[in-house]
């Protein structure tokens, strides 16, 4: 099952570094913050979750992110 930021991702046609410039991602390598996220590899802090959810006009949420990190990590 794809995490929902996969989804996002590939419904509306962007790459990764679109989509970390979507959501003000900033420093060395943006594009690797963002993998990790959508590889659930960290979880975004909460700063960001609420633009996340404001960019992606509620399409994504918290929870999904949590939701995504339990389903890889099999906890």
């Amino acid at each position: 099952m794809k995490n929902k930021l996969t989804q996002y991702q590939e419904d509306n046609k962007l790459k990764n570094k679109d989509m970390a410039k979507l959501f003000g991602l900033k420093g060395t390598n943006p594009t690797v913050t963002y993998l990790r996220w959508k590889n659930c590899q960290r979880i975004p802090h909460p700063t960001f979750m609420k633009v996340i959810t404001d960019k992606t006009k509620g399409t994504i949420q918290p929870n999904d992110f949590y939701e995504a990190w339990y389903e890889t990590h099999k906890l």
